[in-house]
């Protein structure tokens, strides 16, 4: 239904929009602030491994293991990048657990998050953002790993004596944006 006269003001027809008119920017003409475009991936298998992440220092790309990954051909390099990371994790023991954000195959996470589990075998939700200028107009992957700080078990997706929680519909995700600035 078209808007055709506005009550009181004078002023007669306006025009109809319609989403037609709103879309074919280019990055150059987008305001700042507009969501450029958004990618995600949702994983809800399940997955296990033992190797450790140091609370010590920056995590590395080779430490703890790595479980999802998502990649972004960004528009602009001066465009910036809203990583969301959800991991539904837990532990064979109770203990630290951390999960790290790494972008292509630099070392120095981008990003990290802990917790402490609280309840061996039990899964919680651990969610972190990172926010980032976006660098580069070719194809960059994200990756996430985590890893226990001391011995056990890290489960991806479910609990080390159980296996998947909830059929596979209690998933992680990477959900990445690309903000025009």
């Amino acid at each position: 239904m078209a808007l055709t006269k506005v009550i009181g003001s004078g002023l007669g027809a306006i025009p109809a929009i319609s989403g037609a008119n709103l879309t074919g920017f280019t990055d150059a003409q987008m305001p700042a602030g507009s969501v450029v475009q958004v990618v995600n991936v949702t994983d809800g298998d399940y997955a296990s491994g033992t190797t450790l992440i140091p609370t010590t220092t920056i995590p590395q790309n080779t430490e703890g293991d790595e479980y999802m990954t998502l990649a972004i051909t960004p528009t602009s390099a001066t465009n910036k990048l809203l990583i969301t990371v959800t991991v539904n994790i837990g532990a064979s023991t109770t203990v630290l657990l951390c999960t790290a954000l790494f972008q292509d195959s630099t070392a120095n996470a981008v990003g990290s998050a802990m917790m402490d589990i609280g309840q061996n075998d039990v899964p919680s939700a651990i969610t972190y953002s990172h926010y980032m200028a976006s660098g580069t107009t070719s194809a960059t992957t994200f990756k996430v790993r985590c890893g226990l700080t001391t011995s056990g078990t890290c489960t991806f997706n479910g609990g080390s004596g159980s296996g998947l929680y909830y059929g596979g519909v209690m998933s992680s995700s990477i959900t990445i944006m690309e903000i025009a600035v």
